[in-house]
């Protein structure tokens, strides 16, 4: 049962228990933070929003000792002035614990190694690995989290790594609660829902609310706004590095909220991305074919077949665990396949032979989830990621002709509003928002004929996100065909032509026209999905 959120915050008498004020922050000429000022009060959560760029993440690395602000900037926690900067580690001493966007976490290590919070089981001044991991066997069960503690970080999936960090800053808060520092815990959970399925969202919101109720405060950092509202009290907007304004969630509209996170009217509201069939436009079914997959296997799939047409987005929606998941890299070869053929414009390729560099010179292109990890170089520039793919066209005699390369991708960077317009920043320093917009330009530029998307917009602003879809939408108007994998069932109705269902690894319905709407996909999933039987109870007409 869901535990009841103390509504806490502003307007409640209390003085806040953290006061950040003018907090500047420049990376070169960047203005990443211009006089920013937060405040958080006694058993309130908070969210902080805005669009992707816009200073959140670098606002909360200040806090976490990793960035360095101007001088002049101020801290109090609890009435009591705190030194800026902040050293690395410091945050700890404070009663500060964080979820980053990055998660974190040592991936290279065992879960165990970063669980191990507090003092370690030893004997003789040496760690007892098995005490430890006994104990961590004890904590995960405790929170209802299914991983093997023994397991490295990159070893698990996005959603076991998001649910281990977020573990791990539970176990500070508890800590810092038993050593008395409650009126100064503060949890920062920046982007905490973007890897994890609605069940485990809902776990967070509950251990969110606990949290609280045992005297700490929240800040949540998100860019959906139905998270927001189910979850949070007040919210603080960011945008271009200052404070557009703050209200409490019960008072302001979500157009209101968008009008303040992208400064204009919320049009964005509603808005459809789907094919318009007219008089002149053929029906997508009758346009030519230009994938077709027959017989794929592989993972969980079984034998599953589909086909995209010139000009259409066909969405796949199912649970995870159902297969959707595993489809679009399947298909680009980045997962071996155990059977399964793919036609593209009329050439068959057999799926259990198929390399992902053979897949780029059949012009499919792939857009993963998770981008930091099997989508960006993020070493690298803006401009070496925005045409790693095409860089035989940049060369002549063996040299690379620059002048080209820039003049390019500054095209790239203003037709994908790409921020900063800066060609030589490292990509791996841009928020997540802009990242995506790079790895979608990236391939684009190979003019794909199958662009293959798994949660293209996870961890982007509501404007971002508007953006894929027009670039999506306009590309795949040109005659690619376009599939869509991704959790988000609103997301898949708004862009999709048409739908299919999948459970236990086999396609089992398909939404077409007007049934291509956010509870009929819901629905749908649900009914055909046989783990989900106690979830049936509660959606509405199953």
């Amino acid at each position: 049962m869901a535990v009841p959120a103390p509504r806490g915050g502003a307007g409640t008498g209390a003085a806040p228990v953290l006061e950040l004020r003018d907090i500047t922050m420049r990376f070169g000429l960047f203005h990443a933070l211009d006089g920013v000022g937060l405040d958080v009060y006694p058993g309130e959560i908070v969210a902080l929003l805005g669009e992707n760029g816009c200073g959140k993440s670098t606002l909360v690395k200040v806090l976490a000792g990793v960035n360095v602000p101007e001088p002049g900037g101020t801290l109090r926690l609890s009435g009591a002035d705190v030194p800026l900067p902040l050293a690395p580690g410091q945050f700890r001493e404070l009663g500060l614990s964080f979820v980053h966007q990055d998660l974190g976490l040592a991936r290279t290590l065992s879960v165990v190694e970063n669980l191990m919070v507090g003092d370690a089981a030893t004997r003789r001044g040496m760690i007892s690995w098995r005490k430890e991991t006994r104990r961590v066997r004890t904590l995960l069960r405790e929170y209802g989290v299914d991983v093997d503690p023994l397991l490295t970080i990159n070893e698990l999936p996005p959603v076991g790594q998001a649910l281990v960090a977020i573990v791990r800053a539970a176990e500070e808060q508890r800590r810092f609660r038993e050593e008395g520092t409650v009126g100064q815990s503060i949890l920062f959970l920046d982007e905490p829902t973007v890897f994890l399925p609605e069940n485990e969202v809902e776990f967070l919101f509950d251990l969110v609310r606990t949290i609280v109720r045992d005297g700490a405060s929240v800040v949540f950092i998100s860019h959906d706004l139905d998270a927001v509202r189910r979850l949070c009290d007040r919210a603080v907007v960011l945008h271009d590095g200052v404070v557009a304004g703050e209200a409490r969630l019960d008072e302001v509209t979500d157009e209101q909220l968008i009008e303040m996170i992208v400064g204009q009217s919320a049009g964005l509201v509603g808005a459809t991305y789907r094919r318009q069939e007219t008089d002149d436009e053929p029906p997508a079914a009758e346009l030519p074919v230009v994938a077709g997959v027959s017989g794929l296997s592989g993972g969980r799939v079984e034998r599953a077949d589909l086909t995209v047409h010139a000009g259409e987005i066909v969405g796949i929606a199912g649970l995870l665990g159902s297969g959707a998941e595993e489809v679009p890299y399947l298909c680009f070869g980045a997962h071996r396949s155990t059977g399964g053929t793919l036609t593209i414009d009329g050439r068959p390729l057999r799926l259990t032979r198929l390399t992902a560099a053979e897949a780029v010179q059949h012009r499919i292109a792939l857009v993963p989830a998770d981008r930091r990890r099997d989508g960006i170089a993020a070493s690298m520039t803006v401009g070496e990621n925005a045409t790693i793919l095409v860089n035989d066209r940049y060369t002549r005699l063996g040299g690379i002709r620059f002048k080209r390369v820039r003049s390019r991708v500054g095209e790239l960077l203003e037709k994908f509003d790409v921020r900063p317009r800066n060609a030589s920043a490292l990509l791996g320093r841009l928020s997540g928002g802009n990242q995506q917009k790079v790895v979608l330009a990236k391939w684009m530029e190979i003019e794909p004929r199958l662009l293959l998307l798994h949660e293209p917009t996870q961890g982007v602003d509501v404007a971002a996100r508007a953006s894929i879809y027009r670039h999506v939408r306009q590309a795949t108007a040109t005659g690619m065909g376009t599939l869509w994998v991704s959790n988000d069932f609103e997301e898949l109705a708004t862009v999709c032509d048409r739908v299919l269902v999948m459970a236990d690894g086999v396609i089992r319905a398909e939404l077409t026209g007007e049934d291509v709407t956010e509870d009929r996909i819901s629905t749908s999933v649900y009914q055909y999905s046989t783990n989900a039987a106690s979830v049936l109870a509660d959606v509405p007409g199953a």
